[in-house]
């Protein structure tokens, strides 16, 4: 039986009262703590029985707390994202640990900005907590939001994130009925307003809160010290308290959790299953992994809750774990969990293939390919970009209104004449790749700005053709026209190209909506409209030799 206090106040040390629910025991007792900080609302059903079982982690023995964060539903005080996290977590774990039901030990649990909320705490070392599990976390919540415009915005994210998830509870706490109304309105349409531009403008912010935080992060209106403070990638090392780190292979936060992983300090364990942001149960797109959350890992494990009950028993209750791995990874392909000793993997090896064509004189066109052999002589490409008319974005690791995560049929885009493609023959025997894909590539432009989108996807035996894994990046040009080397990481995986199939590079020069517009004049659609068509240049074969490199198992 499970004993709830709802709205339970949580005095910070500058007057503002924070507020939780607490779920526990019933009867007497004493136990350790279960903390999930967030800014969506505690009532909301998913955090009590979502991606975990609130009631199983109080069967358990725990005293399982959510609480919303400063300025948002139930608490008090103004909200800015990230901004207060580390000082209120500090705060808020202690006060936890001090409940009159509590023993004094704490972990933090939660996904997303409640994962940054657990390392944001961390880093600010409260005695009382002593064990984290941070899913799909950002150590740095502001990296790919505050940027100038020589580096790519990811304005897809920010602009669902703000108008979907955070903008309706600020206009309903200031009692702004009509500002709301038309708030839903704007989150109805928001898949086409995407589109809008240019961003400093976007309407569905500007006016219902037009002093919103979502302007300060387009136009970079933020302080380098506040830009500091939020930032606790440096911190991490010197956390000493065990980490679980879960993340999802087409999770937009992946390069982060695995980044915040690999600096951790303390005891760690990573899990990475075949999961978007928003979906766990082994959907990515259109495609479906059997055993994504249950059974889970090669200890068949029940599902993500068991997971948390066995790690937090171990650090909480000194319970044995009983999981072998430090690393667990589902391998695509084989559809399988697979238990790893590290992060980064040790791989057997590399497979590169270098970029080439042959002309086909039957069909009176060229075939772009990928092959083993480097090609002798220099060879181009022409890629057109028009900011009229940009690459769009389909499936991969994202979080954007309209847009699926995962893995979606991408034929009809790699026949767009601004897409660069090349395939290697049907594989004669199948490739275990685990890790993290580069390509290395020779380009020129005519912008001032160089934009790249390289995508690896997977040919299948009757010709469809599934994203795997991409990337996309933005140079600076100093020398238009002339080569630049540009070596790039794609986005890290566990997958398997069958027999049969190939492997497919897709190179444009955009990747929108998620993605700010490179106007090819110096700006992009975060500042400025009004662009005119550019040519990149791809060379490749001889003086260039532009390949991809994937690490196989």
């Amino acid at each position: 039986m499970v004993y709830v206090e709802y709205d339970v106040e949580c005095p910070c040390s500058d007057g503002t009262v924070l507020r939780a629910d607490v779920y526990r025991p019933a009867g007497q007792g004493i136990y350790p703590v279960l903390l999930l900080r967030l800014p969506y609302d505690k009532s909301n059903r998913h955090y009590y029985k979502g991606y975990l079982d609130v009631p199983r982690m109080v069967a358990a023995g725990y005293v399982v707390i959510l609480q919303d964060v400063r300025g948002r539903y139930a608490s008090d005080g103004t909200y800015y994202p990230f901004v207060y996290e580390r000082k209120d977590g500090y705060e808020a774990v202690e006060w936890a640990a001090a409940l009159p039901y509590a023993n004094g030990k704490v972990g933090m649990f939660g996904m997303s900005y409640h994962g940054y909320t657990q390392l944001a705490a961390a880093a600010e070392t409260p005695p009382s907590l002593y064990a984290i599990a941070p899913v799909m976390a950002i150590a740095d919540g502001w990296v790919d939001m505050v940027q100038d415009e020589t580096m790519p915005f990811d304005q897809g994210s920010l602009a669902t994130w703000a108008l979907e998830s955070i903008l309706p509870d600020q206009l309903k706490r200031q009692d702004r009925d009509k500002e709301l109304e038309r708030a839903h309105a704007y989150i109805d349409e928001l898949p086409f307003r995407l589109h809008d531009q240019p961003i400093r403008e976007w309407a569905p912010i500007k006016k219902t809160v037009p002093n919103s935080f979502y302007f300060d992060f387009v136009n970079r209106q933020i302080t380098e010290q506040t830009i500091q403070q939020v930032d606790v990638r440096e911190k991490l090392k010197h956390i000493h308290i065990p980490a679980l780190f879960i993340g999802g292979w087409f999770d937009s936060l992946l390069g982060q959790t695995l980044g915040a992983y690999q600096q951790f300090g303390g005891k760690r364990m990573l899990w990475i299953g075949p999961w978007t942001h928003s979906n766990l149960d082994g959907w990515a797109g259109d495609v479906f992994f059997e055993h994504a959350t249950s059974p889970l890992g090669v200890d068949q494990l029940k599902d993500l809750t068991d997971l948390h009950i066995k790690w937090f028993g171990h650090w909480l209750k000194d319970k044995p774990l009983n999981i072998e791995k430090p690393v667990h990874v589902y391998h695509m392909g084989k559809r399988r969990w697979d238990g790893q000793e590290r992060w980064p993997p040790n791989n057997a090896g590399i497979s590169r293939y270098h970029l080439n064509h042959h002309e086909n004189t039957s069909l009176q066109n060229s075939v772009r390919t990928l092959e083993k052999k480097k090609p002798e002589t220099n060879q181009t490409d022409q890629c057109p970009r028009n900011p009229a008319a940009p690459f769009p974005t389909r499936g991969g690791n994202l979080l954007m209104a309209g847009h699926g995560a995962g893995m979606f049929e991408q034929g009809d885009l790699h026949e767009r004449e601004d897409a660069l493609v090349f395939t290697t023959q049907p594989l004669d025997i199948p490739l275990e790749v685990l890790g993290t894909i580069a390509a290395n590539v020779w380009v020129s432009s005519d912008s001032p700005l160089l934009d790249l989108f390289l995508q690896v996807s997977d040919v299948t035996p009757d010709g469809k053709v599934y994203n795997v894994v991409d990337t996309f990046i933005r140079r600076t040009v100093d020398d238009r026209g002339r080569p630049r080397h540009v070596q790039v990481d794609l986005t890290p995986t566990s997958y398997r190209f069958g027999k049969g199939h190939a492997i497919r590079l897709a190179i444009a020069g955009s990747n929108a909506p998620r993605f700010d517009v490179n106007q090819n004049n110096g700006t992009t659609s975060r500042t400025a409209t009004g662009g005119v068509p550019a040519n990149d240049i791809l060379y490749y074969g001889g003086q260039y030799p532009s390949s991809l490199s994937i690490p196989i198992r």
